[in-house]
C-alpha cells in the first residue's frame, strides 16, 4: 500500500466530500485506488495561492510498486483535469514508512 499526497487548487468552492467524489468517480479499477482521504489545506498553503480554494487529498493505492502507485494517481489527476480541476501530486510514500514515522514520534 502507497499513499500519494495531492493538492486541489480551484476557484470552485468545492466541499471536501465532493472533492473525494470526483476523485473516486475519476479512479479505475486498475488504478487501485483503496481508499480516498480529502481535508482543506492549512491556511498558509490556501493564502498562497490568492482566492483559489486548496484541499489536501491522500489517495492509498494497492500498487506493487511506488513507481506504478504514482503512475497510477496520475492518471487520476489526468482525468480530473479534463473536467477542469487543477491537480497536483505533493510525495509519495509506502505506508510502511508512514507507520515506522509515526511509531518513533510517538
Amino acid at each position: 500500500m502507497y499513499l500519494v499526497d495531492i493538492r486541489l487548487e480551484s476557484a470552485a468552492r468545492l466541499s471536501p466530500a465532493e472533492v473525494r467524489g470526483l476523485l473516486a468517480r475519476a479512479a479505475r479499477p486498475g488504478d487501485g485506488v483503496a481508499h480516498i482521504y480529502v481535508q482543506p489545506a492549512p491556511p498558509a498553503a490556501a493564502l498562497s495561492r490568492g482566492p483559489a480554494l486548496c484541499h489536501d487529498a491522500v489517495l492509498f493505492l494497492s500498487r506493487p510498486t511506488l513507481t506504478e502507485s504514482e503512475r497510477a494517481a496520475d492518471a487520476v489527476l489526468s482525468r480530473c483535469t479534463a473536467r477542469g480541476l487543477r491537480l497536483r501530486r505533493v510525495s509519495a510514500m509506502p505506508l510502511t514508512l508512514l507507520v515506522d514515522l509515526l511509531t518513533l514520534e510517538s
